[in-house]
């Protein structure tokens, strides 16, 4: 009897500890997959702001979180008002629940081959475009990629 009740604590334990150890597998996948989803979407809206404003002809407004510009003759605006907001490309979503979102300017200055950063002038030659997500567990995403005008 004693064998007996030895074995089945034995077998508890071990059950236990290999079903900490799935649980812990399911976590991890969980968190990879989430992640991957929101670095893809990511990538897609970068994609499209580099494409759209690599082609810029002018730029009619500006500010940290926004831009209004004019590409193929016809006025575009991109824009963000506040966390967990999506950031829009002429009212339509381009990634929802973004935390943060902005844009730096920089001239390029031609005798010491550097960009310096400041506010919007018809010097601009490169624009920074900066945004935050949530990932697993509240952790923030950063994706951040220049686009020279």
């Amino acid at each position: 009897m004693i064998e007996l009740i030895t074995a089945i604590v034995i077998i508890s334990i071990i059950s236990v500890m290999a079903g900490m150890g799935l649980v812990q597998i399911a976590k991890g996948y969980y968190m990879a997959k989430t992640s991957t989803v929101a670095a893809q979407q990511a990538q897609i809206a970068l994609a499209r702001m580099v494409k759209e404003l690599s082609a810029v002809q002018a730029i009619s407004a500006s500010t940290a979180t926004s831009i209004t510009y004019t590409r193929d003759g016809v006025s575009h605006t991109l824009a963000w008002t506040a966390a967990d907001q999506p950031l829009t490309l002429d009212g339509d979503t381009l990634i929802d629940k973004v935390q943060s979102f902005s844009l730096t300017y920089y001239t390029y200055n031609y005798l010491t081959r550097a960009f310096t950063a400041g506010s919007y002038s018809s010097a601009t030659a490169a624009i920074e475009l900066t945004f935050q997500l949530k990932g697993y567990g509240d952790t923030p995403l950063i994706f951040i990629e220049r686009v020279v005008i």
